[in-house]
């Protein structure tokens, strides 16, 4: 099992196993002895090495697939054409057509899916977008520089995820999506890393420098590094300015012009991860597409926004327009 499920939705779903409101029944992984560890500790009783073979002797409600991107098969069409609902962990692909193709087979099947966009269920993200109904949005900003080293090999290759700005910021492009709607045009400018420039094994542009347009007029641009690798040091920042109004948002505070609006009590909040993992399952048993925040459909335009980017970065610049790219054109 790999690091998101084991770290992230595992520890999210379980107090929902502990209450009786879910029942993990059935594990799958390559590697069959992390999957029976956590069926183990889970209290499921089918361990499989192929989805195939699970989807088809399971009768499952709901699945949660966490795969890296350029790992995707037909497991998911394949679920849902058996009605079974999805939790798809992002980012869902680095090929546009192949997402497209889920969308629509999900589409199709009127099942619940949801994208792992987690900052949506911030409590800090819903105070932003309550003070935004009130003001009239102009620019907005990412600053991500990530620090320390990569701790798997996948999320260190272009080829294998896209980049950092496809595999970490996309959590933050989306973000700013549920702020501010959706995005219809790209384009970016990237720092790239020699071959052999190291430190191994990442190949990755050294930073990432993105304009976008919203569908609503804002502008924004986001700006990613991945150099800071042997020190502390890290930034991340997300501003929204409207008319006479910079909010800076963070997961347990929010500021609007210098000053506190909102802050987790005692500087703790409840996990995103569990907010979303009660939200998917609360949409499943109600069997209701429309309850979640980031369903797969949508979250197309996440996705178009950060590859489309990436087809600007190596177009020299070239202004992308995300519902052209998105559909192949």
């Amino acid at each position: 099992m790999g690091h998101i499920p084991v770290h992230a939705h595992l520890p999210a779903l379980a107090p929902l196993v502990e209450s009786g409101e879910v029942v993990l029944q059935a594990f799958c992984d390559i590697n069959a002895e992390a999957a029976r560890e956590q069926a183990k500790a889970f209290g499921a009783q089918a361990v499989y090495a192929s989805h195939e073979e699970m989807l088809e002797k399971e009768e499952l409600d709901a699945v949660y697939v966490c795969l890296p991107p350029t790992l995707h098969q037909d497991e998911i069409t394949t679920a849902v054409d058996k009605g079974i609902h999805v939790f798809v962990e992002k980012p869902v692909s680095l090929d546009m057509g192949q997402a497209v193709e889920f969308s629509q087979a999900i589409e199709k099947a009127g099942v619940v899916s949801q994208v792992g966009f987690m900052s949506r269920y911030y409590p800090s993200a819903e105070v932003v977008q309550e003070l935004l109904a009130a003001r009239q949005p102009r620019h907005a900003q990412i600053l991500k520089f990530y620090s320390g080293k990569h701790i798997r090999y996948w999320t260190s290759r272009y080829e294998l995820c896209g980049g950092s700005f496809v595999e970490n910021t996309i959590h933050t492009v989306d973000l700013l999506r549920y702020f501010l709607g959706d995005i219809t045009k790209a384009s970016a400018f990237y720092f790239e890393r020699q071959p052999g420039a190291g430190p191994e094994p990442i190949n990755m542009p050294y930073v990432y420098c993105v304009n976008y347009r919203f569908a609503s007029g804002v502008v924004g641009n986001a700006t990613t590094s991945r150099v800071l690798t042997n020190v502390e040091a890290s930034r991340s920042e997300v501003l929204i300015i409207s008319d006479d109004s910079l909010i800076e948002w963070s997961t347990n505070e929010v500021l609007e012009n210098g000053e506190s609006v909102w802050q987790a009590k005692d500087g703790a909040y409840r996990s995103a991860f569990s907010f979303q993992a009660r939200a998917f399952i609360d949409a499943v048993r109600a069997e209701d597409p429309q309850m979640m925040r980031s369903p797969y459909g949508p979250s197309l335009n996440s996705l178009a926004a950060v590859l489309g980017a990436n087809a600007s970065a190596e177009n020299s610049g070239v202004v992308i327009d995300l519902q052209d790219f998105t559909f192949g054109n």
